[in-house]
C-alpha cells in the first residue's frame, strides 16, 4: 500500500492554506491515482493566534472537517486529516481533532489530541499553554484500512502524543498490535532537530509498525516560530524509508505486511512482553 505525507507551512489565511493545500492534492491525484493514504500535518489550515484558532474551529462534518471529507472523495483514497480545531459544545475552548476518511469521505475515526503542551518558567509562571486554547481529549481507538485483501490497523496521535507511548501501548493492550501509527505535528524547530527522528524511530521499533508522521514546516506566526519539517515513514525496523526537508512538498513510499511481520519474527518483543503492576 502507498503512503503520502504532504507537507505544508500554513499562515494565518485559511483559504490560501486550503489552495495551497488543494495544489498539492492536485499533484498526487496526477501521480499516485491508486487507492492509498494521503496524510496531512497538525492543524493543517491555520497557524496563528489563540483567538484565531478558535474562530476558525467547526463542528464534526462541517466546514473545514467537510472540506477534507471531499479531499478523500475526489481523491478516491483515504486522507488522515492532520487536526482541526473542533467546536465543543457550551464550551469556549476547542479540541485538537485529528479525523480519517475512507475513499468516499465518509468519516471512519476520531482522534482529539490527549497531551497539551504547557510551558512555565522556572517559577512556574505559563509562557506557552495549548490548555488556554484546546481541551484535553479522552481516549485513544483504532480504525482499518482496506487495501485490496488486505487490512491494516491504524491509530492516530498528535504531535506531543509522540512523547507519551503509554497511550500506544495502553491501544495496543485493550485491541492488539497495530500496523500503522499517524502522527500528524507540528513540531518545532528548536525541539525538532534534536528529538524528532529519534522519538519517531522509537514508537516505530518498540511497537514494531509502520509510523507515518506528517510535519509541518518553515516559520509561522509574523515570522517568530518555526516548524522543523522532516516528515517521515519509518518502517518497524526503525528505518526511515521516505523522508522531507525543510519546505513544503510530498514524500511517499510503499509499505508491505510482509515487513510487520518479519520484524515481529525477528524479534518477538509484543508477545514476550510482562505486565508489572
Amino acid at each position: 500500500m502507498r503512503v503520502i505525507c504532504v507537507q505544508t507551512n500554513p499562515n494565518s489565511e485559511i483559504e490560501s492554506n486550503v489552495v495551497n493545500i488543494d495544489c498539492l492534492l492536485n499533484n498526487i491525484e496526477a501521480t499516485f491515482p491508486e487507492t492509498g493514504v494521503v496524510v496531512l500535518p497538525e492543524v493543517f489550515a491555520v497557524m496563528g493566534s489563540d483567538e484565531l484558532r478558535r474562530k476558525s474551529a467547526d463542528s464534526l462534518g462541517e466546514g473545514l472537517f467537510k472540506t477534507a471529507a471531499g479531499w478523500a472523495r475526489r481523491l478516491g483514497q483515504y486522507v488522515i486529516a492532520g487536526s482541526h480545531a473542533e467546536l465543543s459544545e457550551g464550551k469556549t475552548k476547542v479540541f485538537n481533532t485529528a479525523t480519517a476518511f475512507d475513499p468516499q469521505g465518509r468519516l471512519i475515526n476520531v482522534y482529539r489530541k490527549i497531551h497539551l503542551f504547557n510551558l512555565r518558567d522556572a517559577a512556574g509562571e505559563p509562557l506557552y499553554c495549548e490548555s488556554d486554547v484546546f481541551l484535553q481529549g479522552k481516549d485513544t481507538s483504532t480504525f482499518s484500512i482496506q487495501d485490496g485483501s488486505d487490512s491494516w490497523k491504524c491509530m492516530t496521535i498528535v504531535c506531543y502524543d509522540l512523547r507519551f507511548p503509554e497511550i500506544i501501548r495502553r491501544e495496543i493492550s485493550r485491541s492488539g498490535p497495530i500496523d500503522i501509527l499517524f502522527v500528524p505535528a507540528a513540531f518545532t524547530h528548536q525541539t525538532g532537530k534534536d528529538h524528532w527522528e529519534v522519538l519517531l524511530r522509537a514508537r516505530a521499533i518498540e511497537n514494531q509498525c509502520f509510523v507515518v508522521a506528517c510535519n509541518q514546516t518553515g516559520y509561522h506566526s509574523d515570522g517568530r516560530k518555526r516548524n522543523w519539517g522532516h516528515s517521515m515513514i519509518i518502517d518497524p525496523w526503525g528505518q526511515i524509508i521516505s523522508t522531507a526537508e525543510e519546505r513544503e512538498g510530498v514524500i511517499s513510499a510503499e509499505i508491505s505486511k510482509e515487513a510487520i511481520q518479519n520484524s515481529r519474527v525477528r524479534i518477538p518483543s509484543l508477545t514476550d512482553r510482562v505486565f508489572i503492576n
